[in-house]
């Protein structure tokens, strides 16, 4: 996989989408994903803050997007702006785990997300319930993501190339 995008135009545009489908979002049941309220720190900002303290590249981001889509199908559930952070998180460390050779502990994920680490095997242990342990990205499947993010950004006029 070689991506042609920067991380943080990535994350622009992600941020952009979580958030706005957040903010859409009507009232639903709640899930082992929601907390009691909204983070009080916006969405690209705690994205940025899982790559930066995470130093996962496009790659492993991509994916983690990918599996929070099958998270929510399969969980039968939309993102809210009360989950779309423990979304974020669990996805994050999914991929993180499945994609890249040096790992942290999840006590360094927990406190990088702003959970207790309990917390966070319970999200990690939820999210690959629900991704049914199916954590394969096809290669297809991974262009189509990344196709869809560099037509957005070229909608927006933004370059992608590095």
């Amino acid at each position: 996989m070689t991506p042609t995008i920067h991380p943080e135009q990535l994350i622009s545009v992600a941020s952009q989408l979580f958030q706005k489908v957040a903010n859409n979002a009507k009232a639903q049941k709640l899930s082992l994903y929601d907390g009691e309220k909204a983070p009080g720190i916006e969405v690209r900002e705690y994205m940025k803050r899982l790559v930066r303290y995470t130093g996962c590249d496009v790659d492993t981001i991509i994916i983690a997007i990918i599996y929070i889509d099958r998270i929510c199908i399969n969980a039968g559930i939309a993102i809210t702006g009360n989950n779309v952070h423990r979304l974020l998180l669990a996805g994050f460390v999914v991929a993180i785990k499945w994609r890249q050779d040096r790992v942290h502990g999840n006590g360094h994920y927990a406190t990088v997300g702003g959970v207790t680490r309990q917390e966070l095997n319970r999200l990690e242990r939820t999210a690959l319930n629900d991704l049914k342990w199916e954590t394969h990205v096809p290669q297809k499947a991974y262009a189509n993501y990344l196709q869809h993010f560099k037509g957005i950004m070229e909608q927006e006029g933004k370059p992608h190339s590095i």
